[in-house]
This record gives C-alpha cells, structure tokens and sequence, in this order.
C-alpha cells in the first residue's frame, strides 16, 4: 500500500477510481485532500444514560447548520462532510483532523479513521465526522469550512470485496451523518 500523491490522485480522479463531489482541486495539497463541514450535526438528546453498543437506539438529534454551530467544551457531535466520496477496489483512504482545528482542542475523528477500498461504490457517500471538543471554550463551527483532511492510498492488489457490497457493511450511501447500528 502506498501513499498517493496530488498528481496520483489526480489521475485516479480520472480514471474513476476516485470520485469526490464537489471536488475542489484548491483543496488538493501535495498528499491528502481538504475536505469541509457539511450543513447537518446529530447533538446528544441526554447525558449521563447508559449506552449498549450492542443494542444502540437514537439518542441523537438532528440539527441543521445554518452558517455556524456552537461546540461546547467537553461536547461530542456526529458531523458529515460536504462532499461526497466513491472509492474504487483498489483505493482506501483515511481521515484526520487539520492542524488549525487541532491547535483550537477539536477533533474530528474518534476512531474512525479508515475508508475502506470499495466505500461509495454503490453511490458516493459522506463520511460521519466524530467531532469532539477539549477546548475550555465554545468554539463556532461553521457549514463549509475545511474540517479535515483526506489521505488515498492504493492497495497493493485490488479487494476481493469492496466495503459497499459486503454483507456486514453499516453505513452505505449514507447523505447524512448517521447514528451507531448495531452489529450485522
């Protein structure tokens, strides 16, 4: 597997094992890709309830993003981005938070850092943002600005199986961030 470069992702671009809509090429750095705040966050409806991972009900609320959100100290939102991704079988990437928002104590992604080969495949998706605050202070987060930042690697060989057409996949063609689900 290795990392791909702005000119690699940009020829993936245009073969079709990447598609990001709308990509914006200004976005494109040397190795990963900006990527924005999309116009809808899920807010926790309680605090302090016991949660089983095995069983999850919807404790989220939806709110939309009109212009800015306030992220509270200590507060944890499930985000999406503004674009959309397909990635083909030969192609995975990974997310991980800017170093602007890092420096204001927010991250972006919990432990979901991978988008597997195949993601999108059915139709391009959004991904979930895990987005949490450490800073003591509120912080605005704003619909469209550049929340994160996307890595491509290529697979030394093609998947047998991409992640849209795997029986236990949970989250395709997603358009919107969405609550756990339990185990498939």
């Amino acid at each position: 597997m290795s990392l791909m470069s702005d000119i690699d992702v940009l020829e993936a671009i245009g073969k079709g094992e990447i598609r990001i809509e709308p990509f914006e090429r200004k976005f494109l750095g040397p190795d990963s890709l900006d990527i924005q705040l999309g116009n809808e966050v899920l807010v926790s409806k309680t605090v302090g309830k016991t949660i089983d991972p095995n069983k999850p009900e919807n404790f989220f609320e939806s709110r939309k993003i009109d212009g800015s959100f306030v992220l509270e100290p200590g507060q944890f939102v499930l985000g999406t981005t503004k674009e959309r991704i397909s990635l083909s079988d030969a192609v995975s990437a990974q997310i991980e938070g800017r170093s602007s928002l890092g420096r204001l104590g927010i991250m972006v992604h919990m432990t979901a850092g991978i988008i597997h080969a195949g993601f999108g495949a059915k139709e391009p998706s959004s991904l979930t943002l895990e987005i949490y605050s450490v800073n003591p202070n509120s912080v605005y987060l704003h619909a469209g600005m550049k929340i994160a930042q996307l890595s491509f690697f290529r697979l030394n060989r093609k998947a047998s199986k991409g992640y849209d057409f795997m029986p236990t996949s949970k989250y395709v063609s997603q358009d919107k961030p969405l609550a756990p689900r339990a185990e498939k």
